[in-house]
């Protein structure tokens, strides 16, 4: 019984993991410390920055992606201060939600 909940135990502590409310969200697409490129926008990581992966373990640089899905801190300089990078089911919660407008139905009126 000792070993089955020994066991189970590394699966309950990574299940969920508490992620700042405040942080925004973005997708990573360059990573060229100490830039990092989100959205379009180039953004600098401060000298204390941490990088968080999906299991919350920090990360050196060198070990960071290209691309990813992530939440992210800027300081007061407007440099980057905290990464997570999210694993597919934080990303689905935290990504902005597209709403599509219906086409309206009224015919187009007529160019004069």
């Amino acid at each position: 019984m000792l070993l089955l909940a020994g066991s189970l135990m590394p699966a309950l502590l990574h299940a969920a993991r508490s992620l700042p409310q405040h942080a925004q969200y973005g997708k990573l697409t360059k990573f060229s410390y100490p830039h990092v490129t989100i959205g379009g926008k180039t953004l600098r990581m401060s000298p204390g920055a941490k990088i968080y992966d999906e299991q919350n373990r920090i990360i050196m640089p060198a070990a960071m992606r290209q691309s990813a899905p992530i939440l992210y801190q800027v300081d007061n300089a407007g440099e980057l201060s905290s990464i997570w990078i999210l694993n597919q089911e934080e990303a689905r919660a935290h990504a902005p939600k597209v709403l599509f407008n219906k086409p309206s139905s009224a015919p187009a009126s007529p160019a004069r």
